[in-house]
């Protein structure tokens, strides 16, 4: 697998200010980490019509004015609704992707609800990347979506996100799903080239197993210098907001990716 995995330090959704007009997983956001390097972190999932939409929420509520399932709308009236009240608009995945074009890496994370169908977001997505050119990887919370991947389309990086649910339960996760996800425990499954971990868990049996296995390490979100601090100790790189990490260090990656 290629370095840019962990030489990349990623924009959580985007390099979002709201105020500025940036909202979180908007083209605009992710037009300016690009400007400045950073890797971006986004979310995808699918309209109503198939179409896979960059938005994080499985519903409208939070960053728009609609209201309701995202699932339950088609591609033109999601992409007709402003992000936060900006000029921004959700965006398709396609628009995205061509707005990128390969400038920096982008990890997508797939959004897969409780009792969602494995299949049609993964091949939605599938068939996008197929035209695209430049560092990307899908990741997902849920074994199966990544294992999609690993059996359909292997030749795309794919990342297993982690968590420890065991300390703080998921309200629509069944007991033996947190266990699962939280020590890992269905990487046959998904079988994945890089594992993201959340920093708030860091260090802990499964992330460390992880590592002495050469399995690159990633965390999110990291927010603060305590949570950096716990990145640059226990794991190889890390998906940032609020803050923009340490151009020396930026300007060092970017010579590797570029390499």
């Amino acid at each position: 697998m290629s370095d840019w995995i962990t030489d990349s330090r990623y924009a959580h959704r985007g390099l979002h200010e709201t105020a500025a007009g940036l909202p979180e997983n908007s083209l605009a956001a992710c037009r300016a980490a690009a400007a400045q390097g950073y890797g971006i972190e986004l979310d995808v999932q699918l309209a109503a019509c198939g179409t896979p939409m960059v938005f994080h929420d499985f519903t409208l509520d939070r960053m728009t004015a609609g209201s309701g399932r995202l699932s339950n709308f088609t591609a033109p009236e999601l992409a007709a609704l402003p992000l936060a009240g900006t000029a921004e608009k959700i965006p398709l995945l396609g628009d995205m992707l061509a707005e990128i074009d390969g400038k920096v890496p982008l990890l997508i994370e797939l959004k897969v609800a409780s009792r969602q169908k494995i299949g049609p977001l993964e091949g939605a997505v599938a068939r996008l990347l197929a035209a695209y050119r430049g560092p990307v990887a899908v990741q997902s919370f849920t074994p199966e979506s990544v294992g999609w991947f690993a059996l359909m389309a292997p030749h795309f990086t794919r990342g297993q996100i982690a968590a420890d649910f065991i300390r703080r339960a998921d309200p629509d996760m069944c007991w033996q799903d947190r266990l699962d996800w939280t020590k890992l425990w269905r990487s046959d499954v998904s079988r994945p080239h890089f594992v993201s971990y959340n920093v708030r868990d860091l260090p802990n049996p499964a992330s460390r197993a992880v590592r002495r296995a050469g399995i690159p390490l990633i965390c999110w979100t990291v927010r603060d210098k305590a949570q950096l601090a716990q990145s640059e100790d226990h794991a190889d790189s890390y998906i940032f907001e609020g803050f923009t990490p340490d151009p020396v260090t930026l300007a060092r990656n970017q010579g590797k990716l570029g390499s």
